[in-house]
């Protein structure tokens, strides 16, 4: 049986440190997981949707509707960048469901310190989706079905997600992940690693 909460290849998990980035598809719990983890290690918590609407003034619905994909995968790229540049206290980021599969920002997430996927089986995660959160969802919108859409992006997605220092792949409630990062050597009671 696999372990819940695995470490990949691509560096060793107790290299990381700095900002703690949550990766998945849409509706993994990235954002409710994220505030959790920043209320529990004292860091702040940034949404990087939200960072982009911030920035931009604009709904990321909406910038993918007047403007397509590849502008927005432009701006979201260049917010994280900057976010993960900010000189203050590291941060504990959710990041949007197709952000670490462009402008190689995967590679620049696990640089920036831990990477933790949460990889919530296909069926949960439609279960979790009703349909006004479809709706807010540019991508699952515009497919006209969830499951099946998810089930897509995983298959388009996996290999990028997979980069992921961590994975979680059952029950990824704060108290699991928080035992996982801890077992991981990321985290001690209260704090994560300091950054190097």
């Amino acid at each position: 049986m696999p372990q819940p909460l695995t470490s990949s290849d691509e560096t060793s998990p107790r290299s990381g440190s700095g900002h703690l980035s949550l990766v998945g598809l849409p509706g993994a719990g990235k954002t409710t997981l994220g505030r959790q983890l920043a209320a529990h290690f004292n860091r702040p918590f940034l949404d990087l949707d939200a960072a982009i609407e911030a920035r931009t003034g604009r709904s990321v619905h909406a910038i993918f509707a007047e403007e397509g994909e590849a502008s927005f995968r432009a701006v979201e790229a260049a917010v994280l960048r900057a976010a993960l540049a900010h000189p203050g206290p590291p941060l504990v980021l959710a990041t949007g469901g197709g952000t670490p599969c462009f402008h190689d920002n995967m590679t620049l997430l696990n640089q920036a310190g831990p990477t933790l996927w949460l990889d919530v089986p296909v069926a949960t995660l439609a279960a979790r989706l009703p349909p006004d959160e479809v709706a807010k969802r540019p991508l699952l919108a515009a497919a006209g079905g969830a499951e099946a859409w998810l089930r897509e992006t995983l298959a388009a997605r996996k290999g990028f997600y997979a980069r992921a220092l961590l994975r979680c792949s059952v029950a990824c409630t704060l108290p699991a992940v928080l035992a996982r990062l801890a077992a991981a050597g990321f985290a001690r009671p209260g704090a994560l690693p300091p950054v190097s």
